[in-house]
């Protein structure tokens, strides 16, 4: 009985200790009145969809070509501060090594759901974009506004992609202004390449023109 009674003195000792040692600032819920953090937002997972407000994509990265086959991109016409004339429609030339182009999916209902491909000589399966913005001194352009925005279908001929600007409403060329005009290569779904290392050249390619 004398040593079940120290056991329990022992015991007591041994919870009070452990109590008082728990630090003062850890906020419990209740007694610090303060909330406790909210999970955040849920995102809906990736369907094929374009989704505006953001998505979970389970889909995986998928090949990865080697040094020796990452892609590379100039665009060769306009020249970079050309002078173009208003309203007219011109071409946008683009000259790309290693990119297998012509593979287009689904933008509506296949977005963001295969996985990067290669071809059989280990190259990039794909296709390019041409997107140009208006530019406003020194500021960046805001991503979700475009003068002019095409997706290349079509398989290049020896890697040269051309388009021209006119747009889907029948305007011809671009208004008075500063523009910048961008390449922007996707694998088959539409997502950027994935190369190989970090330190290597741009995939893409950006000039600027002025039109008056």
């Amino acid at each position: 009985m004398k040593f079940i009674l120290i056991y329990s003195i022992v015991l007591l000792v041994l919870l009070a200790t452990e109590v008082l040692s728990i630090p003062n600032n850890v906020p419990d819920g209740k007694k610090s009145g303060k909330k406790k953090p909210k999970k955040p937002k849920s995102l809906p997972p990736t369907d094929g969809k374009q989704i505006p407000g953001g998505s979970f994509s389970s889909t995986i990265q998928g090949t990865i070509p080697s040094v020796n086959k990452m892609t590379s991109s100039l665009i060769i016409s306009p020249s970079n501060e050309a002078v173009i004339k208003p309203n007219k429609s011109f071409l946008v030339k683009v000259l790309v090594d290693n990119l297998e182009t012509g593979h287009f999916s689904d933008p509506d209902t296949q977005y963001y759901t295969k996985p990067q491909q290669l071809n059989d000589h280990g190259v990039i399966k794909g296709h390019i974009h041409v997107t140009i913005q208006s530019l406003e001194g020194n500021r960046p352009p805001n991503s979700k506004e475009f003068g002019f925005f095409k997706g290349v279908e079509d398989k290049s001929k020896k890697g040269l992609s051309v388009v021209n600007v006119v747009s889907e409403d029948g305007t011809r060329g671009l208004p008075n202004g500063r523009y910048r005009i961008c390449s922007m290569s996707s694998s088959v779904s539409h997502q950027p390449l994935i190369m190989p290392i970090a330190k290597r050249g741009a995939q893409d390619d950006c000039i600027r023109i002025t039109v008056k």
